[in-house]
């Protein structure tokens, strides 16, 4: 598949299922339909067991990055994670709907748990993922049995300037080389983005929280 954009559809592929191969041996892939397109959703666990949906963080995260987790969790719950609408994974969104608003990921929510055939569920977070689980929570209160929010973006805090400003070079162009460079800062494994140090002309120290930048979705803008 050719390139978009400088990056390879088919590396990415090659790299998700590199990742889904450390999921539990008995995962299954589902596709789910939904008022914004067809979702790909990573299960596993007990088909009777209690479900569990888990959304990742924004900034290329896809379902797969629950891998370390998805083992333990199915011990006591069907888990199901998605792969974010607009965002990279394995589903394919309707040509002339995307989620745009806080109503529209929740009404995608709504879609993806009735055709998972789950009147209520478990919803977990992460980053990005958190800020949709939240605001979920707060217009559907009763489809949301237990609530998990981890690095909630924009949740209760908003963004710490410094943290804006390691991010802007990936923000403005967000080549594949820049986004590496600003999750290896991000996470502690390593300095700021190359680039910016250059464009400052100073030596890269760490500052800033811990939390990525959502797509637009309306309010908060974040990971």
């Amino acid at each position: 598949m050719p390139r978009a954009g400088g990056y390879d559809a088919d590396a990415f592929r090659v790299a998700y299922d590199r990742v889904l191969a450390k999921w539990p041996a008995d995962h299954e892939a589902l596709t789910v339909a939904t008022p914004f397109g067809a979702t790909r959703v990573n299960a596993c666990g007990p088909r009777d067991a209690p479900p569990l949906l888990l959304l990742p963080g924004g900034g290329g995260a896809t379902s797969v990055s629950w891998y370390a987790q998805a083992a333990d969790l199915a011990r006591v719950r069907r888990v199901y994670a998605a792969d974010l609408p607009g965002a990279p994974g394995l589903g394919a969104p309707a040509a002339d709907r995307h989620p745009r608003t806080v109503a529209d990921l929740a009404a995608w929510l709504d879609g993806l748990l009735d055709g998972l055939g789950a009147p209520s569920a478990d919803l977990g977070g992460h980053s990005y993922g958190a800020w949709i689980a939240l605001h979920y929570a707060l217009r559907a209160p009763t489809r949301v049995r237990r609530l998990c929010l981890l690095d909630p973006t924009q949740c209760f805090a908003g963004y710490k300037a410094a943290y804006l400003l390691s991010a802007l070079p990936m923000l403005l162009r967000p080549t594949p080389r820049r986004v590496r460079a600003f999750l290896r800062w991000e996470t502690g494994m390593g300095p700021l983005p190359l680039e910016r140090s250059r464009e400052r002309g100073k030596p890269s120290t760490r500052t800033g929280c811990a939390c990525r930048r959502p797509p637009p979705a309306s309010p908060p803008p974040g990971r």
